[in-house]
Parts: C-alpha cells; sequence; structure tokens
C-alpha cells in the first residue's frame, strides 16, 4: 500500500458498532484519512466492526487497534479476513510477536503499525521495530497515563525517535496544539478521538484538526 502524508485517523473506541460508524461519518467529513476500530470496540463486539466499517467506507483504510500482545500472525490474518487494511501490535509485546505480525503483513499485504505504549527505551525499541520492516512507528502516552499526569504527551519523545528512525512515525495526540507540534517536528501519522469526539461539535473540531494538521506539517529532510 502507498502512502502519502500527513496521514490524520480517528480513534473510534466506542462500545457499540452504530456509534463507531455514527462518529466515522463525521470524521470523512472532516477530512480524515484513516479510521481505526478502536480498542474497545473490538474488546466488547469483536471482529464484526472490521468488517461493518470497510462496507461502509469502502474508500477508506480501515486499521484494527488490537494492541497485540500475542499471537501477532493470527491478529493479520483476521484482519485480512474483514477486509481490513491494517492493524496494531505492541512493541512491548515480545520479539517473536513483533516479528510475526511483520512478517505476516508482508505476506498478506496488511501494514502493521507498532505501538510503542509502555515502552522504556521509545528511540531504541522505535528502531528495532523498523529495522525488522514495520510499516509504521506509533507513539503512544496511553489514557492511564493521561489519567495519572494530564500535563505530558507524546511530542517529547518525538525527535529522538524522529532522529533515530527513518521510517514514518506517527503520535497519539489529546488535541489540536500537540498535532500541530508533531506536524511541524516531521511526524507523518496522526491518531485523535477524545477529548475532540466528546464535545458539542465534532465535526467542527476534528474539521480543524485536520486542517491545522496539514497546514503544519513540515515534512523531514
Amino acid at each position: 500500500m502507498a502512502y502519502t502524508y500527513p496521514i490524520t485517523q480517528i480513534a473510534l473506541d466506542y462500545p457499540t458498532t452504530e456509534e463507531a460508524l455514527e462518529m466515522a461519518a463525521i470524521a470523512v467529513e472532516a477530512g480524515f484519512d484513516w479510521l481505526e476500530i478502536g480498542t474497545p470496540l473490538i474488546t466488547c463486539q469483536g471482529l464484526a466492526p472490521i468488517g461493518a466499517m470497510v462496507r461502509a467506507f469502502p474508500d477508506k483504510p480501515v486499521i484494527a487497534d488490537y494492541k497485540t500482545m500475542d499471537s501477532g500472525f493470527k491478529n493479520v490474518q483476521r484482519t485480512k479476513d474483514q477486509g481490513g487494511h491494517l492493524m496494531t501490535v505492541c512493541a512491548n509485546a515480545s520479539d517473536a510477536t513483533v516479528r510475526s505480525a511483520i512478517d505476516e503483513g508482508k505476506e498478506l499485504d496488511i501494514g502493521v503499525v507498532v505501538d510503542t505504549i509502555g515502552a522504556k527505551d521509545q528511540p531504541g525499541r522505535a528502531r528495532q521495530c523498523h529495522d525488522w520492516g514495520a510499516d509504521f512507528i506509533y507513539l503512544h502516552y496511553s489514557a492511564d497515563e493521561r489519567r495519572a499526569d494530564d500535563s505530558r504527551d507524546t511530542t517529547p519523545w518525538l525527535p529522538g525517535v524522529l532522529e533515530t528512525v527513518p521510517g514514518p512515525v506517527g503520535i497519539a495526540t489529546f488535541g489540536v496544539e500537540d498535532a500541530v507540534c508533531a506536524a511541524r517536528m516531521g511526524a507523518e501519522y496522526f491518531v485523535i478521538g477524545h477529548p475532540l469526539t466528546d464535545g458539542d461539535d465534532p465535526l467542527g473540531e476534528l474539521t480543524r484538526y485536520v486542517d491545522e494538521v496539514k497546514s503544519n506539517y513540515r515534512p523531514r529532510g
């Protein structure tokens, strides 16, 4: 799959497929590039939302955010079976799990995004996973970390990872400000869900997010 940057991705972290489809329609109208079947949706509804999203938005890449910690190759196969395009595996999983997802992804033409959630050495593990063939490295300051300390986000990790990893690097964001900061640094891939999807005007907020990311994006090199 060929990629054009910057990529914006909406995180559809809902308990029901109906809610996810409704927000996906708003995100598509706002200009988002990719649709994420969030971990809560997979936890609550299983694999079916992947296929439902693909059928509802056949022109949009759909990514399944399993946060895979084992059986990486199986989640690649499951994504393929549902018609999805990309999946996630955790950088903190075993080397064997990360490599099995990457290898199976190459075999089945499924993009593999390595999520660095909880990784202690972000640049080091990111580079290792890139060298194994990961399609994207995704820097992720988690929801639980945010609850414990909401003064932080993922952007402090970005310079070191961008310096270390020559391939595309994505970032979890919590709003327009950190997304703009990351776009100016040279990140290629931007993910947002809550809190922008929770407000009174999600279409307006999400449209602004896309516009600001794309207008502030500065390619590396």
